[in-house]
């Protein structure tokens, strides 16, 4: 069962380097469009994909409003060939444990589930306090 990731970002240099990282061995293949990113974001994007090459699929989309946002996020959709999708936002750090046992639920049960739903933490500041 193959399980793709899709994140959209614009200047998430802070935190996209954990968030890529927390996911990118439990998935087959990640897509990260930059939305007009200013910082280091597309930087960090590209010393990725160097180390995980063929696993990562960025591209530059430039800047987006609202309603681009959602045309965008349908782009990512009509050229995901997967059988599930996780949405990961450029800020967004997964534990272990989690997503290990959301990827281990979907490769065994995947067939019969439509929807997972998981809890998360805000964190503020920095990604070792919550």
């Amino acid at each position: 069962m193959k399980i793709w990731a899709h994140t959209l970002v614009r200047n998430e240099e802070r935190y996209l380097w954990f968030s890529v990282m927390s996911v990118i061995d439990y998935i087959d293949k990640m897509l990260i469009w930059d939305t007009g990113s200013t910082d280091n974001t597309v930087k960090i994007i590209q010393e990725i994909k160097k180390k995980y090459p063929g696993k990562i699929d960025f591209m530059k989309v430039g800047k987006v409003d609202a309603q681009k946002f959602t045309k965008v996020r349908q782009e990512m959709l009509d050229i995901t060939k997967s059988d599930w999708f996780l949405i990961v936002d450029g800020d967004e750090v997964w534990w272990d444990g989690g997503i290990s046992k959301v990827t281990q639920i979907i490769r065994k049960h995947g067939n019969n589930l439509e929807t997972i739903v998981n809890g998360y933490f805000n964190i503020i500041g920095d990604i070792y306090h919550y």
